[in-house]
Parts: structure tokens; sequence; C-alpha cells
């Protein structure tokens, strides 16, 4: 059965509550936070194996987010980007993050690329 813990970071409540349901199912433990600042302080009390990210969120997106983050953790865990952005592939190429998937994506390309990207 899967480990690790994913950090969840979308500002759609069900699509955050949908994907915590889902990996917590898969055996992983979720965190959960609505913007990249949020996700920071989650950050902050230890890093998850995996952070799967939306890219427009008030507050702080998650382009921002990458860039305090790797300016903070010099190591920071992989990412699997989640969006619906038109502009999102360019930006994923730019952040040079491990994964990416379109919204709305496949449930079983989800729970693949988790699998393949997840440290534990």
């Amino acid at each position: 059965m899967p480990q690790g813990t994913v950090l969840v970071v979308d500002d759609d409540d069900s699509i955050r509550s949908a994907l915590k349901a889902v990996l917590e199912d898969e055996g992983y433990r979720v965190e959960a936070a609505g913007n990249g600042l949020e996700a920071l302080v989650v950050c902050g009390n230890g890093l998850p194996s995996l952070i799967v990210l939306d890219l427009m969120m008030p507050k702080m997106d998650g382009v921002t987010f990458m860039e305090v983050l790797r300016r903070g953790y010099p190591c920071p865990p992989p990412v699997l980007v989640l969006s619906a952005s038109h502009k999102a592939p360019e930006q994923v190429k730019r952040m040079g993050v491990e994964g990416y998937l379109a919204k709305p994506f496949d449930l079983d390309d989800l729970l693949d690329a988790v699998g393949r990207l997840v440290r534990v």
C-alpha cells in the first residue's frame, strides 16, 4: 500500500476535498491548503513527499509558491501541477516541476502520476 504525505494545494474546496478523499483511499496521508501561503505554513511543519499544486489561486498563486519554496528549501519535494489554464504548459516548463496534468484530468492518470512521483 502506498505511503507518504501528499500536500494538495487548490483554492477550489470541492477539488481539494475530492483529491484528499481519493488519495487517502489509496493509502496516502494528505494535507490540504487553499493557496500558496497556506501551503508554505504546512511545509514549514515538515515537507511532504509530493505536492499536488494548482496554479491559479488567490493570495499566492502556484508559480509564486514554487519560487518561495525553492528559496527556502534547497531540495524541495516533487511537484505535480494540475491546472485548467491555457498558459499552464509553458508555465510548467519554466517552473521545472516533475509533472503536469490538465484539468479536467482522468483519475487513473492522476493516481499513476502520484505513484510515480511521491517520495517515500
